[in-house]
């Protein structure tokens, strides 16, 4: 489960985007990087602010236990593999197949998801958000992206997979710093600001 769920990690997650992004500048297709970029970095920004709205609806409502919080891992992996395999999916397709495009995220949202499941990192409401939140970001970005040059195709899944591979195992450790972040600053700002 561990294997697994290691690829959904911002260790994961972040040299992917930055690497596609380059791929696809370096290939001469502009208006992909610009798009994967701004759209991948999108659902991240999202998910952070999904982060953020739980934990301040836990202090808001003095939660003792954790609040509740979004799976990143689902989230993150769904949008940035989903689409990945997506437009290679659709790759030489005239029209936008909806069936064709959801089975990639919906797999790989139900794959991380499963493992955060079985590791106890989240519940299954929280597997559910992220997995709509990232099929949605997956969906959006791959439609986005579409058609996709010809010699982009040739290396779309070969890249992302060696430096999935090349990072895997390492840990990002977002969730507690965000945490950390975000209780010093509800802190200081009720503190400051009278809250």
């Amino acid at each position: 489960m561990k294997f697994m769920t290691d690829f959904g990690d911002e260790a994961v997650i972040l040299p992917l985007l930055f690497v596609v992004t380059v791929m696809f500048y370096a290939m001469g297709w502009q208006r992909g990087a610009r798009v994967w970029c701004a759209g991948v970095a999108t659902m991240l920004g999202c998910l952070i602010l999904a982060k953020l709205l739980g934990l301040y609806w836990g202090e808001l409502f003095g939660f003792t236990e954790r609040p509740f919080s979004i799976s990143g891992h689902v989230v993150a992996s769904t949008t940035v593999y989903g689409s990945l395999f997506t437009i290679a999916l659709h790759s030489g397709q005239r029209e936008w197949q909806w069936g064709r495009a959801l089975l990639p995220p919906l797999m790989i949202a139900g794959m991380i998801g499963y493992t955060r499941l079985q590791l106890h990192a989240h519940t299954q409401a929280e597997i559910l958000c992220g997995t709509l939140m990232g099929t949605a970001g997956a969906l959006a970005v791959a439609k986005a992206l579409l058609p996709v040059p010809i010699m982009t195709m040739r290396y779309v899944l070969m890249v992302p997979v060696c430096i999935a591979l090349i990072f895997h195992g390492y840990v990002l450790p977002a969730e507690p710093m965000l945490q950390s972040l975000f209780h010093n600053s509800y802190y200081w700002a009720s503190h400051t600001l009278a809250w």
